[in-house]
């Protein structure tokens, strides 16, 4: 049996390289290659026939950061305009939808922060203003991904406090998430897209993309910051085998009442991943969005000029 057979084989099954590029893979002749795979035509077919939708690639929009009510109208219109172009099949919302101010920890015994807030107003206006929005602007059969962000955590966190209100103040129960098709991911846990892991974000430190990377030592999206960052790792034994952490901005207001007009290193970004289920393999694009605007595939979003 050829030394190179197995490796043939699994490359000709989990990607779309053609033979040549296996070949120079593997350090093989085309020849080999096709002993063990066939011809490339042939393996397309096959593979066509089997699942169509293994190889279709799938387009997903990342909704980092939203913090509502503290949104920016003309950010969200652009990117809504967007999402009505593009017709994903996916939208994920990345963490802290909501700012959910009336239950915060930092605003404990100081009820004049939180004077006419109500927890029910967050989950109505949230509802009708952004979500039922973007069910309005995609298709039916749109995938709905919601990450628990640590603002949404804060119910769980209150509830702690006020055992009594379990369930009847729950995200879910008051957005009928769930009965809605939505898929949710509890706080800190993972969403996989192919070979990218999506999280809320765990750190916050100056350097925090290559702290995610060194945690993850894998690909993965984040938001939680507000800042961009992106880092890169490389392994010297595998070209192949580079991962990569990167930070998206945000959809929110990026000059906060509560800093009171001190600086901060807040950007306003969403963004695209298109991926092949059939390998795993995707493409991040970050899209930061500046005074309401941005620029995609040679379409301008956002206000009129």
């Amino acid at each position: 049996m050829s030394q190179y057979k197995e490796e043939i084989i699994k490359l000709a099954d989990t990607t779309l390289l053609t033979n040549k590029q296996i070949a120079k893979v593997v350090g093989c002749g085309e020849k080999t290659v096709y002993k063990y795979a066939g011809s490339f035509a042939s393996r397309c077919e096959k593979k066509s026939s089997m699942n169509d939708k293994l190889y279709e690639i799938q387009k997903t929009v990342l909704l980092p950061d939203i913090h509502y009510p503290h949104i920016d109208p003309k950010v969200m219109e652009s990117v809504n305009q967007f999402i009505f172009e593009y017709e994903p099949h996916e939208l994920v919302y990345m963490g802290d939808q909501m700012s959910l101010d009336c239950i915060s920890g930092w605003n404990k015994r100081k009820p004049l922060l939180k004077e006419g807030q109500r927890l029910v107003n967050d989950y109505e206006t949230f509802d009708r203003d952004i979500l039922r929005v973007h069910e309005t602007l995609t298709a039916d059969d749109t995938r709905r991904t919601f990450l628990i962000g640590n603002h949404e955590e804060r119910v769980n966190w209150y509830i702690q406090e006020h055992p009594e209100l379990e369930q009847l103040i729950d995200i879910d129960r008051n957005l009928n998430l769930t009965e809605r098709g939505y898929n949710i991911i509890p706080f800190n846990q993972i969403y996989k897209l192919g070979k990218l892991s999506v999280i809320h974000g765990y750190y916050w430190n100056k350097y925090h993309a290559a702290k995610t990377l060194e945690s993850f030592e894998g690909n993965v999206v984040y938001a939680h910051v507000h800042n961009p960052q992106i880092y890169s790792k490389v392994s010297p034994v595998d070209r192949r085998g580079y991962h990569m952490a990167a930070c998206l901005g945000c959809l929110c207001n990026i000059k906060p009442d509560y800093k009171k007009g001190l600086p901060n290193f807040w950007v306003n970004q969403f963004g695209v991943v298109e991926w092949l289920p059939a390998t795993g393999y995707f493409n991040l694009t970050p899209i930061t969005i500046i005074d309401g605007t941005f620029m995609w595939n040679g379409t301008y979003y956002g206000k009129n000029l």
